[in-house]
């Protein structure tokens, strides 16, 4: 682990000490999108270290979870024992189009119950079955313990719940959208379940931290470069040599085959400049793809600013790109 979060760091180190203007840190207040404003800059200063998780953690952890009588909500246990939550629409249908939905947090936080809201909101206007699993954490359980539960949890799924076969699809946000991207190659390399879509949410792709973006968001009241250096250095614990393409998509030498893709992500994003870069290449490679990109956006903008008019928009129109997706 010490060689790969060197090799990170040391690279990292050698960007950031080009003088261009292109790694040169944002100030955010100057560039945030207007409807965002306000709360931005009431937003807390955060820190995120190996020895703040515990706290962090219990913030991710609802105190109330909202309920909707359409939909049925219930915890499954895949064979491995990974725990999966599982949204089904009360219909009489004998078949479900269905989405693995992946949490995010770095790799290092979260839980499928704080997506609760969303995942019945997709379940209920796409008419689909959600199953989100609780993947396992790093530092605990670096790479490639994730994506192997994420997986797993794709192909239990598949075989165990009422679904159509063969419209399947996965998408998650932040991490999760890093790991939407991995079990989409790992499906497609392994001939596992075929998948109709997938939905990668300004996604964790890029391990090296070289593009612009990583050194131009550094404000820590958002995702930001300093939590992603400390983030990758946790989840790579496990690995030596070179990075999987699984752990890391953006280092994957072939994106054809892939399903037909949607990825939206902010300009102040520090995973703009990859998101984009891993969109162009997935068209180059001939996958169907449309890309949001969203003016004055931080990461996570939809959801940590969730009443703002470019927020909801947002959060429609993926829903909305979904349920298309699953008809």
């Amino acid at each position: 682990m010490r060689k790969v979060l060197a090799v990170l760091l040391l690279v990292g180190l050698m960007a950031g000490a080009s003088s261009g203007e292109e790694f040169r840190a944002w100030d955010l207040n100057e560039r945030i999108h207007p409807q965002l404003k306000a709360a931005f800059e009431a937003a807390p200063s955060l820190n995120i270290t190996p020895e703040s998780l515990g706290g962090l953690r219990k913030v991710f952890t609802p105190e109330s979870l909202p309920k909707d009588e359409s939909v049925e909500v219930r915890d499954e246990v895949t064979g491995s024992g990974v725990r999966v939550r599982v949204y089904k629409p009360k219909t009489e249908q004998k078949e479900f189009p269905a989405l693995l939905w992946i949490h995010g947090g770095g790799h290092i936080l979260g839980l499928p119950e704080q997506d609760e809201a969303l995942a019945i909101r997709i379940a209920k206007e796409a008419k689909c079955i959600v199953a989100a699993p609780d993947y396992r954490l790093a530092p605990e359980h670096p790479y490639p313990a994730d994506v192997d539960d994420c997986y797993g949890a794709l192909v239990w799924m598949t075989e165990n719940l009422p679904v159509r076969k063969d419209r399947v699809a996965v998408a998650g946000q932040s991490a999760g959208g890093g790991l939407t991207a991995a079990v989409a190659l790992r499906a497609r390399d392994s001939g596992g379940p075929a998948l109709c879509f997938q939905m990668p949410l300004y996604p964790m792709l890029d391990c090296r931290n070289l593009t612009p973006s990583t050194h131009q968001i550094t404000d820590h009241r958002v995702w930001c470069r300093d939590f992603n250096v400390t983030a990758w250095g946790m989840y790579l614990a496990g690995v030596s040599g070179d990075v999987p393409a699984y752990a890391s998509p953006a280092l994957a030498d072939d994106l054809s085959g892939l399903p037909p893709t949607y990825i939206m992500v902010g300009t102040l994003d520090p995973f703009r400049d990859e998101a984009i870069t891993y969109a162009q290449r997935l068209m180059q490679a001939g996958v169907p793809v449309e890309l949001h990109v969203i003016p004055g956006a931080t990461h996570g903008f939809e959801g940590i600013f969730s009443e703002a008019e470019v927020s909801v928009r947002a959060v429609n129109e993926y829903v909305n790109a979904l349920a298309e997706a699953l008809k």
